[in-house]
């Protein structure tokens, strides 16, 4: 199982800033962002648009998942 963080208002949505999912099936970041939207739906249209950091350094989708610690699911910010 590996810890999902999720942060700003998606701990609002999903009710909790973490979760442990298991990734075993999951070889690109796409697929972690397709697995968390399945497993936490309250989340669901929001994933799509948010970066994905894995353990600590922001990868694209197509990045291919190596020894995974954490997952950090981060909103775009905005403001002003």
């Amino acid at each position: 199982m590996t810890p999902i963080k999720l942060f700003a208002f998606l701990v609002q949505k999903a009710g909790f800033s973490q979760v442990e999912l298991d990734l075993s099936d999951c070889k690109t970041v796409a697929d972690v962002r397709q697995l968390v939207s399945k497993e936490i739906p309250a989340i669901k249209a929001d994933v799509a648009k948010c970066m994905i950091a894995v353990n600590m350094e922001f990868q694209p989708d197509d990045c291919l998942l190596t020894d995974v610690s954490e997952i950090a699911i981060i909103p775009p910010v905005s403001g002003g």
